[in-house]
């Protein structure tokens, strides 16, 4: 059984050499088979490129007040998606009524505090999760929670 070379070398010949040598470099004999020479700078690149996109190099910009007051306690990378888990509250009369009271007390200590207008009972903490993590993670917390039966507000009786 013979096997075929898988590279086939050419001759170690003074000729190759003094080839090799004058391709490699330019302005001497550069020209070989109908090509020119490389240049010896990469070209600039314009200005419209380079600001085609702008703000794109530092992120999004983090402005608290854009979001409900609320601050980011991690910081932004792309590609990634802040994600938690919750389940909305149907805030009650009861509850606004609470709420303005403790509100005013509570903004002496945490003056940035402030009355949200939709309320949740968060499941976990906030976890980055890749794009193409997302929807095998929905679908897992689906599978997981199926099986639980589903909670019916009742009316409160005083």
């Amino acid at each position: 059984m013979s096997a075929a070379p898988l590279v086939g070398y050419s001759s170690s010949g003074s000729e190759d050499e003094a080839e090799t040598e004058a391709c490699a470099r330019p302005g001497v004999g550069g020209r070989h088979r109908g090509q020119s020479p490389l240049p010896s700078q990469r070209l600039p690149v314009p200005d419209s490129v380079l600001h085609m996109f702008p703000g794109t190099e530092e992120g999004p910009e983090d402005d608290s007040a854009k979001h409900g007051g609320r601050v980011r306690t991690f910081p932004h990378e792309r590609g990634n998606w802040a994600t938690h888990v919750y389940v909305p509250y149907e805030a009650g009369e009861d509850f606004l009524e609470l709420l303005d009271a403790l509100l005013p007390h509570a903004q002496t200590y945490v003056p940035r505090l402030v009355r949200m207008e939709a309320f949740h009972v968060s499941l976990s903490q906030s976890v980055v999760l890749r794009h193409h993590w997302i929807l095998p993670f929905v679908q897992a917390l689906k599978d997981r929670v199926a099986s639980f039966q589903r909670c019916q507000k009742s009316p409160r009786v005083l």
